[in-house]
C-alpha cells in the first residue's frame, strides 16, 4: 500500500508513505519520506494521517523509527516497545 504526496505545480512527486499488511490484523510501515525542501509543511503527518486511516481496522500497525522521531508519532497515538532488529550494512550498495 502507498500514499504519495504531489506538488500541484510541478507534478514531481514529493513525499510518500509505504504499508506491508497481511490484510487481516497486522501491517508495518516501513517508510515515510518527504523531500527535504517540503518538510515541516504538515506532508508528512498528512501521509501518516491518510495511511493510518487506510490501516484503521487492522489490530496492529508497527513502524521503527530513531527516538528523536517518536515524539511525531506519538502524536498518533502510536506507543514506544521494545523489540528486536537485523541491520545488513553491507546490503547497501555504496557510491
Amino acid at each position: 500500500m502507498i500514499v504519495l504526496a504531489q506538488d500541484v505545480d510541478s507534478k514531481a512527486i514529493i513525499g510518500f508513505i509505504t504499508a506491508i499488511t497481511d490484510h487481516v490484523l497486522s501491517a508495518y510501515i516501513p517508510l515515510l519520506e518527504v523531500l527535504p525542501e517540503y518538510q515541516n509543511k504538515g506532508i508528512g503527518t498528512q501521509l501518516l494521517r491518510l495511511m493510518l486511516e487506510e490501516l484503521s481496522t487492522f489490530y496492529m500497525i508497527d513502524l521503527s523509527c530513531d527516538s528523536a522521531l517518536q515524539p511525531f508519532y506519538k502524536k498518533f497515538r502510536m506507543q514506544e516497545v521494545k523489540g528486536m532488529c537485523l541491520r545488513n550494512i553491507s546490503a547497501i550498495p555504496s557510491n
